[in-house]
């Protein structure tokens, strides 16, 4: 089912994108619009740069052959993966959802969404074991 409509999905989704950029143009100028296209699209690359090159660091290249990547590898770089891709294409509805993934990325500090403990009476916390007594 979703095979024979998501062609559809797409040449509406084409369309809003076209109307979009064309009732900006009205509205800025087609200089500005210029401009926004050669922006986002020159961010976009640089971020789908910055996600590639960071993808085949040494240490996640092997993790990548000696075994299925982790979740957590896969949703932080997909972020400024996606991102950067969304940023690339022309529009400004893609320009809006790439923006958002990239904020998503970078408040999160490129480390992927915590789990939610299933109990909501459950704190979650982080903490560290020091063998050595500090020094008083």
């Amino acid at each position: 089912m979703l095979d024979d409509i998501m062609p559809l999905i797409t040449f509406v989704l084409l369309c809003a994108e076209i109307a979009l950029l064309i009732k900006f143009a009205q509205v800025a100028g087609g200089a500005i619009v210029f401009i926004e296209i050669l922006a986002t699209a020159g961010l976009g690359l640089l971020l789908f740069r910055l996600a590639g090159r960071s993808v085949f660091e040494p240490a996640r290249v092997i993790e990548l052959m000696s075994r299925r990547p982790s979740r957590s590898l896969v949703q932080s770089l997909g972020l400024l993966f996606l991102g950067g891709l969304l940023l690339l294409i022309p529009g400004l509805l893609s320009d809006i959802a790439g923006v958002v993934l990239v904020v998503r990325y970078v408040l999160r500090g490129g480390r992927p969404p915590r789990n939610r403990p299933a109990d909501p009476n459950t704190i979650d916390v982080e903490f560290q074991v020091h063998d050595e007594p500090p020094d008083a």
